[in-house]
């Protein structure tokens, strides 16, 4: 979609996205709004019309490194479509094609591929075997038919087995979302195997990938009902992959959190984050909201939210969690997860954070040295008409009764030399491949 089409409300563009390419193009149109200090994401008339670089169709070849080309059961397409912020990447595989929109996602997918090879191993083995056997004679009504058709909805789950009813007072508070077990699963226990699963494959158990959550769980029913636990997981696979038995790459924020998701249910970690939200002045119906937010899985929010409450003493955090509400898909929370993050990356890694600030519909920090510090979790940055606009409203921030000293541009991926040569004219110091920098790894990977 062009500039002409957009209007004040990017939300109403939003609304209309449907396929996984509109999704993207929304994503741009989302962030556009974000950098626009202008109603309209649309150049600004001028006797001469800019001259913009049109992002087209890259190399897969040319722009990722040999270990994420291929693999034993995958191969990325070569051909991959930039937007002029991410890239779209197709991933093609023995187990169905994947779509991942950024470099980071595609690492995520393609761990998940590993897992899920490694997770069909398990079911050929003589230890599934005589787990469904066992499940078979299991007091949960129709265990064997959650192990073969994992995706139908439990039924007739006979009431209080498990020791888990503490948290019906926090189901009871909202509904659970698309990426977050039923109720009755979780209550009985099968939720807490499959974490331990998930954990085990170093995967998102909340990940939105339907290949993995099938083979999760009709694994996972079999070790739970069949009385076996993640034991099933612990066999020897012949064959099977070695990377689906270690964690793909944590940051030292996120290896604290990952150990959380796995000992808490969805309930419990609700909790915990509004009990955080609350100690960071975030208003009730906020609180309800974001919690309660279609678009942030369990994990989005704890990530999200912890890196916040980390960032102690800073002003301002619970704008950021109101901004937060305006992602309408997964990709675009993750998008504001990462900059929570590499905030708190900055903040914890390069200099204290005095406070936040709001841009439009994005945060950014003003350090005590007048600084400006903008994060963005982008693969390549084109010089295109949001990058204009978006360069010029961040070069002209006034902050009144608050002096700009400097303007830091901190993104995970890279700038053309064009749009490089634009940010610098206009005074913007540019960090390239920050996620080194803002997203350390964990000393325990």
């Amino acid at each position: 979609r062009k500039g002409n089409i957009m209007n004040k409300d990017v939300g109403l563009h939003l609304s209309r996205c449907v396929s996984i390419k509109s999704i993207t193009m929304c994503m741009v149109l989302t962030i556009c709004s974000l950098l626009s200090n202008t109603d309209y994401c649309r150049g600004q008339a001028t006797d001469q019309p800019v001259e913009y670089e049109t992002p087209g169709v890259l190399d897969a070849y040319d722009i990722l490194p040999p270990n994420l080309l291929e693999g034993k059961n995958f191969w990325v397409d070569r051909r991959v479509v930039s937007y002029g912020l991410n890239n779209r990447y197709t991933i093609s595989s023995h187990f169905g094609k994947f779509e991942a929109n950024g470099e980071e996602m595609l690492r995520i997918r393609e761990h998940e591929i590993k897992a899920i090879e490694s997770l069909r191993e398990i079911k050929k083995s003589k230890a599934f075997g005589d787990a469904v056997k066992k499940a078979v004679k299991s007091p949960i009504k129709g265990a064997k038919a959650l192990i073969t058709d994992p995706v139908s909805t439990v039924k007739g789950v006979p009431k209080g087995i498990g020791k888990l009813f503490s948290r019906i007072g926090e189901m009871t508070k909202g509904g659970r979302g698309d990426s977050e077990d039923s109720y009755t699963k979780e209550l009985i226990g099968f939720s807490a195997t499959k974490r331990q699963y998930a954990n085990k494959f170093g995967v998102d158990v909340y990940s939105s990938n339907e290949v993995l959550q099938k083979e999760l769980n009709s694994v996972a029913w079999a070790g739970f009902a069949g009385g076996v636990g993640v034991k099933l997981a612990m066999m020897p696979i012949k064959g099977a992959s070695e990377a689906a038995y270690y964690s793909i790459q944590a940051t030292k924020l996120t290896h604290g959190m990952n150990m959380i998701l796995l000992d808490k249910a969805p309930e419990d970690l609700r909790q915990i984050n509004r009990e955080k939200l609350i100690q960071m002045g975030v208003k009730e119906s906020v609180i309800y909201e974001f919690l309660h937010h279609p678009a942030y899985s369990p994990r989005h929010e704890t990530i999200l939210v912890h890196a916040l409450a980390d960032m102690q003493g800073v002003k301002n955090r619970e704008q950021f969690i109101k901004k937060a509400l305006y992602a309408e898909y997964e990709e675009e929370a993750f998008l504001y997860q990462r900059m929570a993050e590499m905030l708190h990356g900055y903040h914890t890694q390069v200099k204290p954070i005095k406070e936040l600030v709001p841009v439009r519909k994005f945060m950014v920090g003003y350090t005590s040295d007048q600084t400006i510090v903008a994060t963005f979790p982008i693969d390549l940055l084109y010089w295109i008409e949001l990058s204009d606009l978006g360069s010029a409203a961040l070069a002209k921030l006034d902050l009144t009764g608050r002096p700009v000293k400097k303007t830091e541009i901190w993104v995970t991926g890279s700038l053309t030399p064009r749009a490089m040569q634009e940010f610098n004219a206009r005074g913007l110091v540019v960090n390239e491949r920050s996620g080194e920098v803002l997203l350390p790894p964990s000393k325990n990977n």
